[in-house]
């Protein structure tokens, strides 16, 4: 049950960040970066120390930063933007048009690039994100559920993901997912009234409750995807109604073969479970493989990394995480060697757009010459595996259990409380 905070409680979200900065492009800070040890745990940022300038030209007038554009009358859908990029690099990119309310700013960002911005009230915003993040087919608990995670990490993170641009939240997958007005339906502002003002609190502190879409069995803990800091909330977990007897986490090489052949009692497992018609995409994403020639990959890794270490002729895991998911890796190519990681660079490194998770071990195919001919990496689930996990969630929802249960499945830490 969640309680009201109280009025003499202070939540202070306040975080320091230590920065080395003057260099003189990404690319050098970037450099320097990859020398660091443990380097997966630390981020580039652009902080431009001269501020990017330009103009509007808008009717053969000239228009300094940007315009804020207000509806005439009232109307539902003022402003539409057409052919907005959805699922920025991944499998999933494309575009569509999108159905924007309120206020529409037009304004220049820290790259000198036009950005579009929406300002509106946060609980309208909300009940478009639970319906952009999945679709408001889901059962009313689960998206009450989601709605909570996603009021929880604006709080914990407006403003730190774009230090120094003209908004507090993006709209892609980078921050979370927000397709406009025109997402929400009656059942989205359902959750969003019914859940207003909760959010998770661990410490005094508003949880930066992080999510995935599919986590493959087992939860990752936040330290082994971002920054070496360990949050209670954000631990690893076993994604079943019941822990099994003996159970482990798959860190260890001689494990990950069996995990990822495995069939667990998870609640994201579609063999295991009954999924919806709108959750049948589970069945791509719970286990899966992706094979390359050395030759596809060299080619792949080159692009990405801007760096060509020839054929990659073998991938070395260094170290996985409590779910199996790879922190580091060695890349070995004809020309080269390089060490990558963490999660996301592994996702970003080893495919045209990412791969699904960075949970998975490699099979290599050698021809008669002793060569390696054929890489296949065999893998589970699909995103960074930290927190919520949408599709176990979801199927929770639909077996009927209630927001709070999802939630503390979870985040079993954290504490759901009323701010407002």
């Amino acid at each position: 049950e969640n309680t009201q905070i109280r009025k003499d409680e202070y939540i202070d979200n306040r975080e320091y960040w230590i920065l080395a900065s003057g260099f003189s492009s990404l690319e050098k800070a970037e450099e320097q970066r990859r020398k660091l040890q443990d380097f997966g745990s630390y981020q580039v940022f652009l902080i431009p120390e001269i501020p990017a300038k330009g103009e509007l030209l808008i009717e053969n007038k000239v228009v300094e930063d940007g315009i804020r554009l207000l509806p005439k009358q009232d109307c539902q859908f003022p402003f539409i933007l057409n052919n907005v990029r959805v699922g920025i690099g991944f499998h999933w990119d494309h575009r569509e048009n999108q159905k924007m309310e309120n206020i529409l700013e037009i304004r220049i960002d820290k790259k000198g690039m036009l950005t579009a911005i929406n300002v509106l009230d946060l609980e309208h915003y909300l009940a478009s994100v639970n319906s952009s993040e999945m679709v408001p087919k889901c059962k009313l608990e689960f998206l009450k559920a989601q709605t909570v995670v996603a009021r929880s990490t604006v709080f914990a993170t407006a403003g730190k993901h774009h230090y120094g641009d003209p908004f507090d939240i993006c709209a892609d997958d980078h921050c979370q997912c927000f397709h406009g007005s025109g997402a929400i339906q009656p059942k989205s502002l359902q959750a969003a009234e019914k859940s207003q003002g909760l959010v998770l609190l661990s410490e005094k502190r508003i949880c930066d409750t992080r999510y995935a879409k599919m986590c493959g069995s087992i939860g990752e803990s936040y330290q082994n995807v971002w920054d070496d800091r360990y949050l209670p909330y954000l631990d690893s977990f076993y994604d079943g109604p019941d822990l099994p007897e003996n159970f482990r986490t798959i860190e260890s090489e001689d494990r990950i073969s069996d995990f990822i052949k495995s069939n667990p009692d998870v609640f994201c497992n579609p063999k295991k479970h009954k999924v919806p018609e709108y959750l049948e995409y589970a069945h791509l994403y719970f286990r899966w493989e992706r094979s390359y020639t050395p030759e596809e990959l060299g080619k792949i890794v080159a692009e990405k990394l801007n760096k060509n270490l020839g054929p990659i002729r073998d991938i070395i895991p260094l170290k996985r995480g409590y779910s199996g998911r790879l922190i580091y890796l060695k890349l070995i190519g004809d020309l080269d060697e390089i060490v990558i990681g963490k999660e996301l660079e592994i996702r970003r490194i080893l495919s045209k757009t990412h791969l699904y998770s960075s949970c998975f071990y490699i099979k290599k195919e050698i021809n008669r010459s002793g060569k390696i001919k054929c890489l296949t990496l065999f893998g589970a689930g699909w995103g960074h595996g930290v927190g919520l996990c949408q599709v176990g969630a979801a199927i929770m929802g639909e077996e009927g259990f209630t927001c709070e249960q999802i939630l503390k499945h979870y985040y079993q830490a954290a504490e759901l409380k009323k701010i407002y």
